[in-house]
């Protein structure tokens, strides 16, 4: 498949039913690209924006021109920086875009996944999972959700959940008002922000506002971490 130029993408007129996922692919190695388009092209949900191959730098230049629903960025090799990429990245994204990052590359520690996950990376598509599950991994991420190694999750999981646990311990759901409370307990049970205004009889802005003021008191910066917070803390 071409490499196209890094500049907005044309209109194409999706199938009916069928909702396309705009993606941007970071890879320098030649061998890595050819295998991930071949897993790529059958899936006509897939709208591939551009190829980025070169510098980091031109790799961030091509988010901000083209803001993907999907970053898929694959390496061969271990990345020392490759926290610090994903928090450029995040700073890169678009609120409204909600972009979605997603790693692919050797499965690191379950420490460093972590690491990742708390950076920004919504998942990682480790070398050895079958190619055919590149796609499902791709419209896992678009969803907001995140995407592990099948055979890793658990071990993974219960991990992260240990590692909350351990950072938390200090602070207490005493600092927070019956309101966030049972707001912190909806998102453990992955709710929405429509649903729980909803189910608490409150507007969206009113929950956005009760996340926001969490944040704050618990000393969290992401969802994700305030529902491994509830989880950990048997909230349901």
């Amino acid at each position: 498949m071409p490499k196209k130029k890094a500049t907005k993408a044309e209109t194409k007129t999706p199938s009916p039913g069928l909702e396309k996922i705009s993606l941007l692919i970071y890879c320098p190695s030649d061998l890595l690209l050819t295998g991930i388009l071949k897993a790529l092209e059958a899936d006509k949900r897939i709208d591939l924006l551009t190829v980025e191959k070169g510098t980091i730098e031109n790799f961030m230049e091509a988010i901000k021109q083209l803001q993907p629903q999907v970053i898929l960025f694959a390496h061969l090799e271990p990345l020392p920086h490759l926290k610090e990429i994903c928090k450029a990245i995040k700073e890169l994204i678009k609120p409204q875009i909600r972009t979605q990052l997603l790693l692919l590359g050797n499965i690191p520690s379950h420490e460093e996944i972590i690491n990742l996950i708390n950076a920004g990376a919504r998942g990682y598509f480790d070398l050895n999972d079958p190619a055919h599950q590149l796609t499902e991994a791709i419209g896992v991420v678009n969803k907001g959700e995140i995407w592990l190694p099948r055979d890793k999750m658990s071990s993974i999981m219960d991990r992260i959940i240990s590692v909350v646990g351990r950072d938390m311990k200090e602070k207490t759901l005493d600092q927070l008002t019956p309101t966030e409370f049972q707001v912190l307990r909806l998102i453990g049970q992955g709710k929405s922000n429509e649903e729980i205004a909803k189910i608490l009889f409150i507007s969206k802005n009113t929950v956005r506002s009760h996340i926001k003021s969490i944040y704050s008191k618990l000393d969290t910066h992401s969802r994700l971490q305030l529902a491994l917070y509830a989880i950990n803390s048997a909230l349901f």
